[in-house]
C-alpha cells in the first residue's frame, strides 16, 4: 500500500524543487522501488523508478524539471491599454499537473496506487529566505519588487503586474504642480477576472480606459486598484536622447518596465566571408588591371556579410531600492526593447551585475549592454 506523505502546497515555485514523498509498506522488500508517474492531463510526461532513501525507507521526487519544462514565455501582449493581458494558469504563469504513486515488488509494476494534482508557479525564490515564503503574501498586490515611485513620459508604457482574487476598481488620482488635486476618477466598470493581471499604468493607457484625465498639466499622479497599494508615477518629459524602455518578465513570472533616458550608443558587428582572386585580367593583347572606366579589378571579393547590432543603454541613477529590483531584468528570460512603436526581443548581454548602494558608489547611472536579435545578411555576391 502506498501512504502519500506530502506533496507541494500554496503556490510553490515551478523554478524550485517540486518534492513529492511516498512511503510504501513493501519498502523493505528486496529491489522495491517507488514508482512516480508525472501527466499533464491525459498526458504522460515522464515515468520515474526510484529505489527508497536507505534511511527514511521512503521515496523522494523532485518534479521540477519535468513541470517546468511545460511554462511557455510567448504570450507578452503590448498596448495601450490598462487591462493588457490575464496569462493562463496552464502554462503561462503557472502549471498544473498530476502525479500518481506506484511501486515495482519483485518485478511486477503496479501504478496510480495514489494521486494529487498540484499547481507551481513560474515565481523565481529570492537569493535570501528561499522556502520561507510564497505568493500568498503578494495577494492584492503588485506583482513587482520595483520601488512605488516611477518616472515616466506622458506617451510611455508602464507595465506592472497585479495578482488579485477581487474584482479590480481602477482609482487615479492627478495633481498639479502646487502638488494640489487635481480630480480623483474612479473606473466604475471594473475588471473582474481575478488572478495574475498584465497592467500598462501608462498615461496613454490610462488616458484610453478613463478619458484624457492625464495631460501636460499633470505633474504626477497615483495609481492603485480597490483600496490596494498606490504606485506614484511622476511625469517627466523625454531630454535631449531617445529613451528606450525595455520591458521584462520578472521573477514572479509577468512583465515590468524599466526605462533607459540616457545616452544609448548603437553598435554593430559583421561577420565578413571573403575569397582572394587576382587582380587582373587576360585581354587579347594585353593584360589589365582596370577597365575603360579606369576601374581596378577585385582581389578579394566580399561575398558574404553576416551583420548583429547592439546597445549599450543608460539610466539615471537608481535609488537602492532600483538597483535591487533590476538585478531581476539582468537574469529575465524574456525581454523586449520598444523602439520606434516597435517591440523587440532582445537579449541582456551584460553577465555582471553590482547592487550598488548610495554609501558605497553615490549617485551612479547604470549601463547595461543588450543584444539586438535581428540578424541581417548584407548583399550575396
Amino acid at each position: 500500500m502506498i501512504t502519500v506523505i506530502s506533496n507541494p502546497s500554496g503556490t510553490p515555485s515551478v523554478q524550485d524543487n517540486l518534492w513529492h514523498i511516498a512511503a510504501s509498506d513493501n519498502s523493505g522488500s528486496t529491489g522495491m522501488k517507488f514508482v512516480f508517474d508525472i501527466f499533464d492531463g491525459a498526458t504522460q510526461l515522464v515515468r520515474v523508478k526510484q529505489f527508497p532513501e536507505p534511511t527514511t525507507g521512503r521515496g523522494y521526487f523532485d518534479a521540477g524539471p519535468v513541470v517546468r519544462n511545460q511554462i511557455t514565455y510567448a504570450w507578452f501582449t503590448p498596448g495601450q491599454t490598462v487591462y493588457l493581458k490575464q496569462p493562463s494558469i496552464n502554462g503561462e504563469v503557472a502549471k498544473a499537473y498530476t502525479i500518481k504513486y506506484g511501486e515495482e515488488v519483485s518485478g511486477i509494476t503496479t501504478t496510480n496506487l495514489a494521486s494529487a494534482t498540484c499547481t507551481a508557479f513560474n515565481w523565481v525564490p529570492p537569493v535570501f529566505g528561499r522556502r520561507q515564503s510564497d505568493l500568498s503574501g503578494k495577494l492584492n498586490k503588485y506583482l513587482t519588487d520595483r520601488p512605488a515611485t516611477i518616472e515616466a513620459d506622458i506617451a510611455d508604457n508602464v507595465m506592472v503586474p497585479i495578482y488579485t482574487n477581487a474584482t479590480l476598481t481602477l482609482k487615479v488620482d492627478t495633481f498639479d504642480t502646487s502638488n494640489a488635486l487635481i480630480a480623483s476618477t474612479i473606473d466604475t466598470s471594473g475588471y473582474s477576472n481575478a488572478g495574475f493581471v498584465q497592467l500598462n499604468i501608462g498615461a496613454a493607457a490610462i488616458n484610453a480606459r478613463l478619458g484624457t484625465i492625464i495631460t501636460a498639466s499633470v505633474k504626477y499622479y497615483d495609481v492603485w486598484f480597490n483600496s490596494f497599494d498606490k504606485i506614484r508615477v511622476y511625469l517627466k518629459c523625454n531630454g535631449r536622447y531617445e529613451p528606450i524602455s525595455l520591458h521584462f518578465m520578472n521573477r514572479y513570472g509577468m512583465f515590468d518596465t524599466a526605462k533607459f533616458g540616457l545616452v544609448s550608443r548603437l553598435t554593430m558587428d559583421v561577420d565578413r566571408k571573403q575569397y582572394r582572386q587576382r587582380d587582373y585580367r587576360f585581354g587579347t593583347n594585353a593584360v589589365t588591371y582596370y577597365d575603360g572606366n579606369n576601374v581596378y579589378h577585385d582581389s578579394s571579393v566580399n561575398y558574404f556579410n553576416a551583420v548583429d547590432h547592439k546597445y549599450k543603454l543608460t539610466m539615471d541613477a537608481p535609488t537602492d531600492a532600483e538597483y535591487q529590483w533590476l538585478s531581476q531584468l539582468i537574469y529575465s528570460p524574456q525581454v523586449y526593447a520598444e523602439i520606434g512603436g516597435s517591440y523587440y526581443p532582445v537579449s541582456i548581454a551584460s553577465n555582471n551585475y553590482e547592487y550598488s548602494t548610495y554609501v558605497n558608489n553615490r549617485l551612479r547611472p547604470l549601463e547595461i549592454d543588450i543584444n539586438v536579435n535581428q540578424p541581417r545578411n548584407s548583399h550575396l555576391r
